[in-house]
């Protein structure tokens, strides 16, 4: 590359391919300490990063003109949360004018704004975003002037430093402002402050061993002692929880109270059969009868429903599709997923999904129930959004899944529409585990906003029982209002005593349980075994505990198999059989 000789900024023709370059052709120091490119840093309890602040550029800048969006790739071994982006100030006015946190698609997570004019060193530019264990986020920060320092051959190989992940290559640049993409070796001196959340299981506390008495001293004299306090139950406040056939959906009438239509077990039937009892206004069940209902067009976001578009939302009471003989009776077939979109002023009960994906899409006044899925999408992104739905005794997994690449249950709102009053009570929900390596999100329920400013309030969990996944048990993506009652949710070691993650298995070593943000929360009556982010914040939390015993929770004991035996059986087939009759 030339550069030119009178001013040293690169040539016109020569300067895409110096920015190119910039990076990896730096001749600056192989080390921020004696003899070491990568900084040994002892441990901190503190925020972590990947720089010291002693680390220093060889070469403070480079004259390349026009802006330049530099950073890293990285994932971060355990949950936590990311409270500033540091950079190195090369010069009084260094060009620097944002700082941003990237998803892996580029989606852009949070920015803050930075005076480029400051004094030379290390800056915090204070932003704060949560971050998901093993997960991929890009950081950067924006040189409108393009004079970057930088450190060589810095992520020449994959590595962990304080329990943050980058792989090979893991510094990246733009030659504009953007997601920057382009891998390199070298570090632009771009660093984050981040905290892991703490394994905040409980351990019991190692006996003493009794100390022998001296036979030959006096015997004292007894000290009258109050009787000791109770020890806490062990298994908490909680009632047992999952499905055990006392909950229903909201006004739904139960089969032996409505008026019955009966119908052959297909898609089309029922359809049929609900946009004609959609002008009626008694109670009303569509009884199908015993057999299989084939047909399904999958149940991803945009996958066309088995039911679409019937119902009538404004109807006195929602109408009941059940089983004619009962639940199991009527069961569905096929592996490409199952969608109900647009549903309303409909409940559908007592249908055996098997193992199938379900996805409740833009439904209103809607009820689902008494049946066992293999995964379960609630979203809003068309129509009317989601409002007034409940998630009745369902069973999503009594298996860890192996190898799994995706959440095990997902609330997400899209293009800005919203999902308003949506329940689950009597949930039972396994983890989802990913294989040993992998980059993959999972966790147990996942709410999020994938585009758009839509909102999610008056979300009720209720008498259920959540075991977390390789990443999260319960992530909230700004969630505002509702509450969580007589629900256990189960991370980390506690969770594994019944589902211990395979052989070959990314290992769970944090206790995920409650992360995200969630606001003007109420918890009542509910038992967290494991970490609760510091993004809620709590309307009230009455009767209930965390393995912290923080923020108005009550301390957990540690819980043990037979506790959680207690409190949430495995709801088997045998199990649903009896409670369901």
């Amino acid at each position: 590359m030339e550069l030119n000789a009178a001013s040293g900024v690169p040539s016109r023709s020569s300067a895409r391919h110096r920015r190119t370059l910039i990076l990896t052709t730096l001749a600056v120091s192989a080390a921020l300490v004696a003899g070491s490119a990568t900084p040994s840093v002892a441990a901190v309890t503190g925020p972590v990063g990947l720089h010291p602040d002693s680390a220093r550029p060889q070469v403070p800048a480079m004259p390349v003109p026009g802006p330049l969006e530099v950073g890293f790739t990285f994932s971060p071994e355990e949950s936590g949360a990311l409270s500033a982006v540091r950079f190195y100030q090369n010069a009084p006015n260094s060009g620097v004018v944002s700082a941003s946190v990237w998803s892996s698609t580029g989606v852009l997570l949070a920015q803050a704004p930075v005076n480029p004019v400051a004094a030379v060193g290390w800056r915090t530019v204070p932003l704060a975003l949560d971050l998901d264990a093993d997960v991929t986020y890009t950081v950067s920060v924006l040189d409108n002037d393009g004079r970057i320092p930088a450190i060589e051959n810095f992520f020449t190989e994959a590595k962990t430093t304080n329990g943050i992940a980058t792989p090979a290559k893991a510094g990246v640049y733009k030659a504009s402002a953007g997601f920057p993409t382009i891998g390199q070796t070298a570090s632009g001196l771009v660093d984050i402050a981040f905290t892991p959340e703490p394994d905040l299981e409980s351990v019991p506390e190692t006996p003493t061993e009794p100390t022998e008495p001296d036979p030959t001293a006096p015997a004292p004299t007894p000290t009258p002692v109050e009787p000791a306090a109770p020890e806490p139950d062990p298994a908490g406040p909680v009632s047992a929880v999952g499905p055990d056939g006392t909950h229903w959906p909201e006004n739904t009438p139960r089969a032996s109270e409505a008026r019955v239509v009966q119908v052959k077990p297909t898609w089309a039937a029922i359809s049929a059969a609900i946009n004609a009892e959609a002008k009626t206004s008694d109670d009303v069940v569509i009884c199908v009868s015993p057999g299989t209902i084939t047909g399904g067009n999958g149940s991803g976001s945009s996958a066309k429903g088995v039911l679409q578009d019937v119902g009538n939302a404004n109807r006195a009471s929602r109408i009941l599709v059940d089983a004619c003989d009962g639940v199991g009776t009527v069961k569905t077939a096929g592996d490409k997923g199952i969608a109900f979109v647009g549903v309303r002023g409909v409940s559908i009960v007592g249908i055996d999904m098997g193992s199938t994906s379900v996805m409740l899409r833009n439904v209103e006044s809607f009820g689902f129930g008494y049946t066992t899925v293999g995964t379960l999408l609630v979203t809003a992104n068309g129509g009317r959004g989601v409002s007034d739905a409940d998630v009745v005794e369902v069973v999503a997994g009594t298996e860890a899944a192996e190898g799994a690449g995706y959440d095990r249950m997902e609330v997400k709102s899209a293009d800005g529409y919203d999902i308003d009053g949506l329940t689950f009570s009597g949930l039972y929900a396994a983890p989802h585990y990913k294989a040993r390596g992998s980059n993959a999100h999972t966790d147990t329920i996942q709410f999020v906003t994938t585009s758009g400013n839509g909102t999610m309030t008056d979300i009720v969990i209720e008498d259920s029982a959540v075991f977390a996944s390789s990443n999260q048990g319960i992530i909230a993506g700004s969630n505002n209002g509702g509450e969580i009652r007589n629900t256990l949710v189960v991370g980390g070691k506690t969770s594994q005593q019944r589902y211990p993650v395979y052989e070959g298995g990314q290992p769970v070593l944090a206790a995920n349980s409650l992360h995200g943000t969630w606001s003007d929360l109420a918890m009542d009556t509910s038992t967290v075994a494991g970490s609760v982010s510091p993004s809620y914040s709590f309307s009230e939390v009455e009767a209930s505990e965390s393995t912290k015993g923080d923020r108005g929770f009550s301390k957990l004991e540690p819980m043990t198999l037979d506790d959680l035996d207690e409190l949430a059986p495995v709801p088997t087939a045998e199990r649903l059989a009896a409670i369901w009759g």
